[in-house]
Protein backbone atom coordinates (compact mmCIF):
# COMPACT_ATOMS: atom_id res chain seq x y z
CA UNK A 1 0.00 0.00 0.00
CA UNK A 2 1.35 3.16 -1.09
CA UNK A 3 2.10 6.08 1.61
CA UNK A 4 0.15 9.04 1.12
CA UNK A 5 2.13 11.93 -0.51
CA UNK A 6 2.95 14.58 1.09
CA UNK A 7 1.57 18.29 0.08
CA UNK A 8 5.15 20.19 -0.60
CA UNK A 9 6.11 22.87 1.56
CA UNK A 10 4.34 26.18 0.47
CA UNK A 11 7.32 28.68 -0.37
CA UNK A 12 7.72 31.84 2.04
CA UNK A 13 7.91 34.13 -0.92
CA UNK A 14 4.50 32.89 -2.17
CA UNK A 15 3.12 33.07 1.14
CA UNK A 16 4.25 36.63 2.04
CA UNK A 17 2.31 37.50 -1.68
CA UNK A 18 -1.10 35.90 -0.36
CA UNK A 19 -0.95 37.50 2.31
CA UNK A 20 -0.35 40.86 1.38
CA UNK A 21 -2.61 40.59 -1.46
CA UNK A 22 -5.16 40.63 1.88
CA UNK A 23 -6.33 37.29 0.98
CA UNK A 24 -7.91 35.16 4.41
CA UNK A 25 -6.33 32.26 6.03
CA UNK A 26 -9.46 30.00 5.16
CA UNK A 27 -8.85 30.98 1.25
CA UNK A 28 -4.69 30.07 1.59
CA UNK A 29 -5.27 27.14 3.03
CA UNK A 30 -7.90 25.48 0.02
CA UNK A 31 -5.70 26.83 -2.46
CA UNK A 32 -2.79 24.66 -1.20
CA UNK A 33 -5.42 21.85 0.17
CA UNK A 34 -4.04 21.73 3.64
CA UNK A 35 -6.03 22.72 7.28
CA UNK A 36 -5.84 26.27 8.86
CA UNK A 37 -3.82 25.40 11.61
CA UNK A 38 -1.13 23.85 9.54
CA UNK A 39 -0.87 27.15 7.54
CA UNK A 40 -0.76 28.83 10.75
CA UNK A 41 2.31 26.98 11.76
CA UNK A 42 4.03 28.18 8.39
CA UNK A 43 3.03 31.48 8.83
CA UNK A 44 4.82 31.65 12.58
CA UNK A 45 7.54 29.22 11.05
CA UNK A 46 8.17 32.19 8.63
CA UNK A 47 7.50 35.35 11.23
CA UNK A 48 4.52 36.37 8.79
CA UNK A 49 1.91 36.86 11.29
CA UNK A 50 1.81 40.60 10.54
CA UNK A 51 0.66 40.38 7.68
CA UNK A 52 -2.47 37.84 8.53
CA UNK A 53 -5.72 39.33 7.92
CA UNK A 54 -7.94 39.85 10.54
CA UNK A 55 -11.47 39.51 10.48
CA UNK A 56 -12.55 43.15 10.42
CA UNK A 57 -15.38 45.18 8.59
CA UNK A 58 -14.25 46.86 5.44
CA UNK A 59 -12.61 49.95 5.79
CA UNK A 60 -15.58 52.86 5.05
CA UNK A 61 -14.90 55.41 2.58
CA UNK A 62 -14.23 58.74 2.98
CA UNK A 63 -17.34 60.37 2.31
CA UNK A 64 -16.79 63.99 -0.04
CA UNK A 65 -17.21 66.38 1.11
CA UNK A 66 -19.92 68.04 -0.40
CA UNK A 67 -19.20 72.34 -1.01
CA UNK A 68 -23.03 74.31 -0.16
CA UNK A 69 -24.28 75.42 -2.40
CA UNK A 70 -24.56 79.57 -2.55
CA UNK A 71 -28.02 80.34 -1.26
CA UNK A 72 -29.69 83.29 -3.32
CA UNK A 73 -32.33 85.40 -1.24
CA UNK A 74 -35.10 85.75 -3.37
CA UNK A 75 -36.60 88.35 -1.37
CA UNK A 76 -33.92 91.65 -0.40
CA UNK A 77 -34.32 95.45 0.68
CA UNK A 78 -34.69 97.85 -1.96
CA UNK A 79 -31.90 99.94 -1.23
CA UNK A 80 -29.18 97.33 -0.88
CA UNK A 81 -30.38 95.98 -4.45
CA UNK A 82 -29.88 99.25 -6.11
CA UNK A 83 -26.61 100.15 -4.28
CA UNK A 84 -25.60 96.90 -6.01
CA UNK A 85 -26.56 97.85 -9.29
CA UNK A 86 -25.65 101.17 -8.64
CA UNK A 87 -21.55 99.18 -8.15
CA UNK A 88 -21.69 97.62 -11.21
CA UNK A 89 -23.33 100.85 -13.67
CA UNK A 90 -22.27 104.16 -11.79
CA UNK A 91 -25.55 105.87 -12.03
CA UNK A 92 -25.96 109.38 -12.76
CA UNK A 93 -29.49 109.57 -11.77
CA UNK A 94 -31.66 107.36 -9.51
CA UNK A 95 -35.16 106.41 -8.89
CA UNK A 96 -35.75 103.96 -6.59
CA UNK A 97 -39.04 102.05 -6.02
CA UNK A 98 -41.20 102.95 -3.44
CA UNK A 99 -41.51 99.35 -2.31
CA UNK A 100 -39.44 97.99 0.89
CA UNK A 101 -38.00 94.44 -0.90
CA UNK A 102 -37.90 93.27 -4.34
CA UNK A 103 -37.75 89.56 -5.67
CA UNK A 104 -34.61 89.12 -7.40
CA UNK A 105 -36.07 86.66 -9.75
CA UNK A 106 -39.45 88.07 -10.89
CA UNK A 107 -38.28 91.53 -10.17
CA UNK A 108 -41.61 92.61 -7.78
CA UNK A 109 -41.79 94.84 -5.43
CA UNK A 110 -43.57 94.61 -2.67
CA UNK A 111 -44.11 95.92 1.11
CA UNK A 112 -43.23 92.49 2.21
CA UNK A 113 -41.51 89.40 1.39
CA UNK A 114 -44.37 87.84 -0.39
CA UNK A 115 -46.48 89.29 -3.97
CA UNK A 116 -48.62 92.43 -3.18
CA UNK A 117 -52.10 91.29 -2.35
CA UNK A 118 -54.93 93.04 -3.60
CA UNK A 119 -56.05 94.48 -6.55
CA UNK A 120 -54.42 97.48 -8.96
CA UNK A 121 -54.64 99.47 -11.17
CA UNK A 122 -51.15 100.67 -12.37
CA UNK A 123 -47.90 99.34 -12.52
CA UNK A 124 -43.87 100.94 -12.66
CA UNK A 125 -41.44 99.61 -14.82
CA UNK A 126 -37.89 100.62 -13.25
CA UNK A 127 -34.87 99.55 -16.14
CA UNK A 128 -31.20 101.21 -16.58
CA UNK A 129 -30.90 103.13 -19.57
CA UNK A 130 -27.85 103.69 -21.04
CA UNK A 131 -27.67 107.43 -22.33
CA UNK A 132 -24.91 109.49 -23.95
CA UNK A 133 -21.98 106.89 -22.28
CA UNK A 134 -23.70 107.40 -18.79
CA UNK A 135 -26.09 105.25 -17.06
CA UNK A 136 -29.64 106.23 -15.65
CA UNK A 137 -31.96 104.00 -13.78
CA UNK A 138 -35.71 105.20 -14.99
CA UNK A 139 -38.89 104.12 -13.75
CA UNK A 140 -42.40 104.23 -16.12
CA UNK A 141 -45.36 104.44 -14.88
CA UNK A 142 -48.52 102.43 -17.14
CA UNK A 143 -52.21 102.09 -16.36
CA UNK A 144 -53.74 98.87 -16.99
CA UNK A 145 -56.93 99.41 -16.16
CA UNK A 146 -59.08 101.82 -14.70
CA UNK A 147 -60.79 99.29 -12.72
CA UNK A 148 -58.24 97.80 -10.24
CA UNK A 149 -57.27 93.83 -11.31
CA UNK A 150 -55.58 91.36 -9.59
CA UNK A 151 -51.83 91.22 -8.76
CA UNK A 152 -51.38 87.78 -11.25
CA UNK A 153 -53.15 89.57 -14.47
CA UNK A 154 -50.97 92.80 -14.54
CA UNK A 155 -47.67 90.85 -13.73
CA UNK A 156 -48.46 88.53 -16.54
CA UNK A 157 -49.06 91.10 -19.53
CA UNK A 158 -46.40 93.77 -17.58
CA UNK A 159 -44.03 91.28 -17.75
CA UNK A 160 -44.68 89.99 -21.70
CA UNK A 161 -45.34 93.89 -22.57
CA UNK A 162 -42.37 96.04 -20.68
CA UNK A 163 -40.16 95.87 -23.53
CA UNK A 164 -42.36 97.00 -26.18
CA UNK A 165 -43.41 99.70 -23.44
CA UNK A 166 -40.06 100.97 -22.83
CA UNK A 167 -39.06 101.65 -26.31
CA UNK A 168 -42.08 102.85 -27.31
CA UNK A 169 -41.57 105.41 -24.20
CA UNK A 170 -38.04 106.12 -24.97
CA UNK A 171 -35.89 107.97 -27.51
CA UNK A 172 -33.87 105.91 -30.27
CA UNK A 173 -30.93 107.30 -28.82
CA UNK A 174 -32.12 105.63 -25.54
CA UNK A 175 -31.17 102.28 -25.35
CA UNK A 176 -32.74 99.61 -22.57
CA UNK A 177 -30.09 97.30 -20.92
CA UNK A 178 -32.49 95.44 -18.50
CA UNK A 179 -35.32 95.98 -16.48
CA UNK A 180 -34.63 95.70 -13.22
CA UNK A 181 -37.90 95.94 -10.86
CA UNK A 182 -41.86 96.09 -11.18
CA UNK A 183 -44.15 98.19 -8.53
CA UNK A 184 -47.88 97.81 -8.36
CA UNK A 185 -49.82 100.67 -7.03
CA UNK A 186 -53.33 102.24 -7.41
CA UNK A 187 -52.67 105.81 -7.30
CA UNK A 188 -55.61 108.80 -7.50
CA UNK A 189 -53.85 110.41 -9.97
CA UNK A 190 -53.56 108.65 -13.29
CA UNK A 191 -50.78 107.84 -15.42
CA UNK A 192 -50.89 107.69 -19.09
CA UNK A 193 -53.11 104.81 -20.45
CA UNK A 194 -50.82 102.18 -22.68
CA UNK A 195 -52.31 99.75 -24.84
CA UNK A 196 -50.71 97.03 -25.46
CA UNK A 197 -52.50 93.07 -26.80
Amino acid sequence: MSKPKRPKPIPKRDLRSFLKQGKTRKAIAKHYGISESKLDRYIRKYKLVRLVRRGRRPTPRKSEKIRPKRIVKTWVPVKSYIRSLDAEYHFVNINYPSARYVNQKTLVCSDHRRNPVGQFTTVGIYSIVYVSNVYFLFATSVRYSQRPRPFKEIYGWVSAAAPAILEESYYSSYYVVRIVAYTFSRPKRKPRAVHYA
